[in-house]
């Protein structure tokens, strides 16, 4: 008996204590997909850049799920999981790789995609009926500030919304509508085959709008180093790093990396591209960590990480601002981790 609880209250200082190493691999894999999307475009066209890297990710995941011999959806849920995978994957990362291409800087675009815990905590109230509650219409109006702070220069300049950021702005309203449209229809599915079957469904149309685009490739050996990046770090170590944090320390603590996903990418946008944040970026993401965490509502848990780890109906942002991993909510069949949990499949 002794030994038993002995050896609990090792394991327990082991997680512990990977626990912090585990936050900061994932906050940096999740930030690194801003800069090095930046540099994506900069190499290749964006919608090309996008339907190239989210066919890859698809083969990867196809592969991962028929050798894991993973149950695929079929129905109704199927149809469903391409509506999730087109909002989550195509106008997302279209948008998203469009909006850096137009020159929204690779911090303002971690802005706007990291207040996702608060437009789908709204868009959960309108279309599931959800209670919204007063601390999360506080993230909502901090929110929409921040991202008003932080776009103000470039309406300010020109006296209207500016393409680069309103193609932005579509991508967010896409990832949180796959969130809620997940978490409405879509519960109880296998994540591997479900993953595998939304980021297939969203390459035909990203083909399609690469072709209208007349994309083409300017730097390949650059390109080429963006897609590994994105597809093996940004993802798949992402979402792995994500699942690990999520045993250890449930959802909704997890939820608390994506908020400070912004400022790390700001951080490393400097160097990286020599994009200096302004006064107004600054003050965005001051606003910003505040509203995402009411947003999500990691501010209203205090009932520990037992808690935690049952169903959330916002998970934490996973892998994906830049380049990773799209939502999936609700119960699941758990994939790459001890217990079940929320998580994001593989972009």
């Amino acid at each position: 008996m002794k030994g038993s609880v002995l050896g609990r209250r090792k394991r327990r200082s082991a997680e512990s204590g990977l626990t912090p190493g585990l936050m900061i691999g994932l906050m940096l894999a999740t930030a690194s997909g801003y800069p090095v999307g930046a540099l994506g475009v900069a190499a290749a066209s964006p919608l090309l850049l996008t339907a190239i890297r989210l066919a890859v990710a698809a083969s990867a995941m196809t592969a991962l799920a028929f050798t894991a011999k993973a149950t695929w959806p079929r129905g109704r849920v199927l149809a469903h999981c391409v509506v999730v995978g087109v909002l989550g994957h195509c106008v997302h990362f279209a948008s998203l790789y469009a909006g850096l291409a137009a020159g929204v800087p690779a911090s303002v675009s971690a802005l706007i995609f990291g207040m996702q815990p608060v437009l789908t905590a709204v868009l959960a109230t309108a279309l599931l009926g959800e209670r919204l509650g007063w601390l999360r219409l506080l993230g909502l109006v901090l929110g929409v500030a921040a991202v008003l702070v932080a776009l103000w220069h470039k309406v300010a300049s020109t006296g209207r919304l500016d393409v680069g950021s309103a193609l932005t702005l579509l991508g967010l309203l896409g990832l949180s509508g796959s969130i809620v449209w997940q978490q409405r229809f879509c519960r109880g599915v296998d994540l591997r085959a479900a993953s595998a079957v939304q980021l297939g469904a969203a390459v035909p149309p990203l083909v399609v709008l690469a072709v209208l685009e007349r994309g083409a490739i300017h730097d390949a050996p650059q390109a080429a180093l963006v897609i590994a990046w994105l597809v093996v770090v940004n993802s798949m170590l992402g979402t792995r790093l994500m699942l690990a944090t999520v045993a250890r320390i449930g959802a909704a603590r997890t939820s608390v990396v994506s908020c400070l996903v912004p400022a790390m990418a700001a951080i490393m946008s400097w160097p990286m591209l020599g994009q200096r944040p302004t006064g107004g970026v600054l003050l965005g993401l001051a606003l910003g960590v505040p509203a995402c965490l009411l947003g999500s509502g990691v501010l209203r848990n205090r009932r520990g990480s037992d808690n935690d780890r049952r169903t959330h109906p916002h998970p934490a942002q996973s892998p994906c601002g830049g380049g990773g991993s799209q939502p999936i909510a609700g119960p699941q069949r758990a994939v790459d981790s001890p217990g079940r949990s929320d998580r994001r499949g593989l972009r």
